[in-house]
């Protein structure tokens, strides 16, 4: 039997815990640190050219190392260029993670055809990485798909800087929600494939919508995204997963962390730049929150394990008040030095055990 079953109560198992703490208060917080390259780590796995390619290796280290440390879910993330590679952005795998090697015209784009998703490798590897954890975990985990969200696929698209270079046009907004009609339905459709497939959330990736501010957000971004997140919402819950400071309040009042919260998102992950007091009385009676503890602690000898379990005990003690709460770190769990990551990943887990009961 694996430790996320064995730490918990008799009939609640890894999967109905991190489910029941979307709508409210769990027996206890569950542990879901965001785990990509650390699995391949410990395996000795090349990350880019094996775990990332070959959706057998993903599911297996995934499982091994939930059962290892007590992850309450596995999940398929690997990097942000899936959906972008159906669209014909060419990948470069030599580096310790896939990034794009080209990126498509803005000028061209209404005459760029999109792969048939069922021909595409990339996005069919990922189906079948869910499909897989299922196979293997059956309902004990729980199994997070994963898709870009809307802006963060326009810029793996076409580049961050050509995208931010067209807010010096004044229709910056309309051009935006004119990729999103093409964008969307794609990943829409990629999303329902790994649902399908056996996923029980559907994660969205945005590491880029922190730049832009509250304003361009909520006038460019905010009615699409929330439209998409709502048709995944009607068969799966959402995770939202927003990199960067993402608690910026604007001149006029503007607030970036409860307009992400208005997304449709069920869950949302912040980064260790967002308070998490702050994030649960702004928007934790909507949606549950993951993250903030931070990751450059996580990954840094010089701070012992005292300092990390002061650190987590922190973030538990200002998440968990009032349910709609799991333990994460503000983004991916560091994997170097690959002890350090072992050795706080382990502490972390022995912090929320002790002190996320309800």
């Amino acid at each position: 039997m694996d430790a996320g079953i064995l730490s918990l109560g008799i009939g609640m198992t890894s999967r109905t815990l991190t489910l029941a703490a979307i709508d409210g208060t769990p027996e206890k917080v569950p542990f879901n640190p965001f785990i990509m390259h650390l699995p391949a780590a410990i395996e000795g796995i090349d990350y880019s050219n094996v775990y990332c390619q070959d959706a057998s290796v993903l599911a297996d280290s995934q499982i091994k190392c939930a059962e290892n440390f007590g992850i309450d879910h596995v999940h398929v993330s690997t990097d942000a260029y899936r959906e972008a590679s159906a669209w014909g952005v060419e990948m470069d795998f030599s580096g310790h993670t896939p990034v794009a090697k080209t990126h498509l015209s803005l000028d061209d784009f209404e005459s760029t055809e999109v792969s048939d998703l069922n021909d595409a490798v990339r996005i069919q590897d990922r189906v079948e990485a869910v499909r897989m954890l299922r196979d293997q975990a059956g309902t004990r985990h729980c199994i997070i798909g994963w898709i870009e969200a809307p802006f963060a696929e326009v810029c793996c698209l076409f580049g961050m800087m050509d995208v931010l270079k067209m807010a010096r046009h004044k229709d910056w907004n309309d051009r935006v929600k004119t990729l999103f009609r093409r964008i969307i339905p794609v990943q829409l459709e990629f999303a329902m494939m790994q649902i399908e497939a056996g996923a029980d959330i559907i994660g969205a990736g945005d590491s880029a919508v922190s730049q832009i501010g509250p304003k361009r957000y909520q006038e460019a971004c905010l009615d699409s995204t929330r439209e998409f997140f709502g048709a995944i919402s009607k068969q799966v819950p959402v995770l939202y997963h927003v990199c960067g400071d993402s608690s910026v309040v604007d001149g006029d009042g503007r607030d970036m962390l409860r307009l992400v919260g208005e997304s449709g998102t069920s869950i949302l992950d912040i980064d260790y730049q967002v308070d998490m007091a702050s994030a649960k009385e702004r928007v934790g009676g909507e949606v549950c929150i993951r993250g903030n503890t931070n990751t450059s602690l996580l990954g840094n000898r010089s701070y012992g394990p005292s300092h990390i379990a002061d650190v987590v005990t922190e973030t538990i003690h200002a998440g968990k008040p009032g349910g709609k709460y799991m333990f994460a770190a503000g983004c991916e769990w560091p994997w170097e030095p690959l002890d350090l990551a072992i050795r706080n990943l382990e502490i972390a887990k022995a912090i929320v055990e002790k002190l996320g009961g309800y």
